[in-house]
């Protein structure tokens, strides 16, 4: 099983993506906060200050629009290591960065 991760920023935060290659696509989406929390939905984050909470959610707001896109897999998955794409059609632009590539059978063994 192939896997890859990119890391989606924008000015004001990030989020680690952890995927599977799967027939040309990108499947068993992970995502991260931080490193040491995974989950299979982009995580909802709170924060007191209402402006920096406005911008988190326009930013999980952003990755949604991203993941609508038609050829949104083809941009990951082509993406080669520290090759860094920008989504300009949202609020405020993103840069996807492809940093890892890892196959989990080699890990295995």
């Amino acid at each position: 099983m192939e896997r890859a991760v990119w890391i989606i920023l924008n000015k004001n935060f990030s989020l680690i993506l952890d995927g599977e290659i799967k027939n040309d696509k990108l499947a068993d989406k992970k995502f991260s906060p931080s490193e040491d929390i995974w989950t299979d939905e982009l995580p909802r984050l709170g924060f007191s200050d209402e402006q920096a909470q406005k911008d988190y959610d326009e930013f999980i707001s952003d990755i949604v629009t991203l993941f609508t896109e038609p050829s949104v897999d083809k941009v990951f998955i082509d993406a080669k290591i520290g090759e860094e794409s920008e989504y300009i059609n949202a609020k405020t632009p993103l840069v996807i960065r492809k940093i890892e590539e890892y196959s989990v059978d080699e890990l295995i063994e």
